[in-house]
């Protein structure tokens, strides 16, 4: 019977020992927390000290870092990455971005811009637009040669606003022309053309650098006709009135 007792009484005092080890290697946890989240969050060893701006070419790297509200001296973990990224992305050139924390100090902000595929002249400006259609600036200077400007009747054209798509009507010919400059731009002939205009009778003329008009009825006359189009954009432009509307083999008339 003493023997039972002795032995309960060695279970009691190893059951109370072991409940208060446990109890303080929690309350050493807790503190190694409480040093751990002090030191990442209140010490200068994870201040930014770095933005670094990535793949940009049109906007400018003190024009992103503004618009990310990142600054020098910041903490590194104490900013909402989504919200930084939404607010860059808010820049009507910038089409996606992506941003990495690099311990302990560095930020790198990944910038895909929008590319300018064309220029709508409307109201004595140049409306610049990419490939999806999306207003990136208005401009009283085409500042950029390298593309079409696209002529239409000013009706045609609804409320302009940067940073949302291009309004114009009827829908199908806005499809239809930004058809063709995409064409264009996959096959590098987009540098060729100098204007593209869209007549009353919603014909598309596209003029060359060199002084020729190839007419067209839409984007499928450009796609059969793609082989003899590109030839005489690279090989052959000799100022002619090219006419490809009929669907028959082109006709030539000097212009």
């Amino acid at each position: 019977m003493i023997s039972v007792i002795i032995q309960k009484r060695k279970k009691f005092h190893k059951r109370r020992h072991n409940k208060k080890n446990y109890v303080t290697l929690v309350i050493i946890l807790f503190l190694l927390i409480i040093m751990t989240v002090y030191f990442v969050l209140f010490t200068d060893f994870f201040n930014i000290s770095k933005i670094d701006v990535n793949d940009n070419k049109i906007v400018s790297n003190d024009e992103i870092i503004l618009k990310s509200a990142l600054r020098d001296g910041q903490n590194i973990f104490r900013f909402n990455k989504k919200q930084v990224i939404n607010s860059i992305e808010k820049i009507p050139y910038i089409k996606s971005a992506s941003l990495v924390r690099v311990f302990p100090s560095t930020v790198k902000i990944y910038i895909e811009e929008r590319d300018i595929i064309g220029a709508i002249f409307y109201e004595n400006t140049f409306v610049f637009v990419d490939n999806e259609q999306v207003v990136l600036e208005v401009n009283q200077k085409l500042s950029n040669t390298t593309i079409p400007i696209i002529t239409i009747k000013e009706d045609a054209v609804g409320t302009i606003v940067v940073g949302d798509q291009l309004q114009i009507n009827p829908e199908w010919v806005k499809k239809e022309v930004f058809d063709i400059l995409n064409i264009l731009q996959q096959e590098k002939l987009l540098g060729y053309i100098s204007e593209i205009n869209i007549t009353e009778d919603n014909l598309f003329y596209l003029y060359t650098k060199k002084g020729s008009l190839i007419k067209v009825k839409n984007s499928d006359t450009v796609n059969e006709k793609l082989d003899f189009i590109s030839t005489y954009l690279v090989k052959k432009d000799e100022r002619m009135i090219v006419d490809l509307t009929h669907g028959g083999n082109p006709t030539y008339i000097p212009r």
